[in-house]
């Protein structure tokens, strides 16, 4: 109980207030700051100190959610490239230069359909 005493004023005042709205303090800390964590009514675990929400992995499924995370990262890179692609193919007027675009984009297209379909799975 150590730590709960040196815990700032406010983090202790936002504690108090998720118990009076029903929250449920747990028997989990947080992995940033070690503070308890609270699940709220609507199922979410928030930090009260941290001021941020956590998700807890059953044990064993560490990898599945590392797995998620990075499929996640590489979708948003292959967006971005494709973003790029249309910023490029809009200015570029070569007839050689626009076909190695397209197959550049046609590539990155399958690459995020493909994707996509491996995250749904």
């Amino acid at each position: 109980m150590e730590l709960v005493s040196e815990l700032p004023d406010d983090s202790m005042k936002e504690m108090a207030e998720l118990l009076r709205s029903g929250a449920k303090m747990l028997s989990r800390s947080c992995p940033e700051c070690s503070s308890p964590l609270f699940q709220l009514k609507s199922g979410e675990i928030v930090c009260a100190n941290c001021q941020r929400r956590v998700v807890i992995v059953p044990e064993g499924e560490e990898a599945a959610v590392e797995a998620g995370v990075q499929l996640g990262v590489l979708e948003k890179a292959l967006v971005e490239r494709l973003v790029a692609m249309g910023d490029k193919l809009a200015r570029e007027e070569d007839a050689g230069r626009l076909k190695a675009l397209a197959e550049v984009t046609d590539a990155l297209l399958t690459a995020l359909e493909r994707l996509r379909k491996l995250r749904k799975a």
